[in-house]
């Protein structure tokens, strides 16, 4: 199924570089039968990409989720079932985009990732969203490199905090 919302609206940040995310995204993952939550205000600067490559030539939300992995070494789950998702939170009022409104975080939990399940997801995601086969390929090896995870991971989501304040994933 992959993602249930469309690509969703940025607002630009004080921070160089950097976007908050205005609508919340919601992920499907049938292999593992989960529906990951990538909140509003994610603070992100999409794919982190050397050199300076062009970063918007692909659908930046796999890279949310990947961020939030990074950071955390968790992830944000849905405990609700699809058809509820759908029949409650799924809405298509603001110019045609498919947004999911604000999940109240009683159904919500975190799940610690590992480095691979992290980069497995981006792939996956990046896959389920049209990105074609060489991209993301290569986006899994390069994320192989990531040597900022040794070093994260400290701080932990505290869902009590989502919606009201800014998540920064770097």
């Amino acid at each position: 199924m992959g993602w249930l919302t469309t690509k969703g609206a940025y607002m630009q940040d004080d921070k160089p570089n950097k976007k908050l995310t205005l609508s919340n995204q919601l992920y499907y993952d049938s292999k593992c039968n989960k529906l990951y939550l990538v909140p509003r205000l994610l603070l992100t600067d999409d794919y982190t990409i050397p050199l300076g490559i062009n970063k918007n030539k692909w659908d930046a939300r796999p890279s949310h989720i990947h961020d939030i992995g990074c950071k955390f070494h968790q992830v944000i789950v849905v405990d609700l079932p699809l058809d509820i998702i759908e029949e409650e939170y799924l809405c298509s009022e603001f110019i045609g985009m498919l947004y999911c409104k604000d999940i109240p975080i009683e159904y919500l939990h975190t799940e610690d990732i590992t480095f691979n399940q992290c980069n497995s997801l981006l792939k996956k995601a990046m896959k389920d969203c049209g990105i074609p086969a060489y991209a993301y390929n290569l986006y899994r090896l390069g994320v192989n490199f990531n040597i900022g995870w040794l070093f994260s991971g400290k701080d932990k989501l505290d869902l009590n905090k989502l919606y009201i304040d800014k998540i920064d994933t770097k």
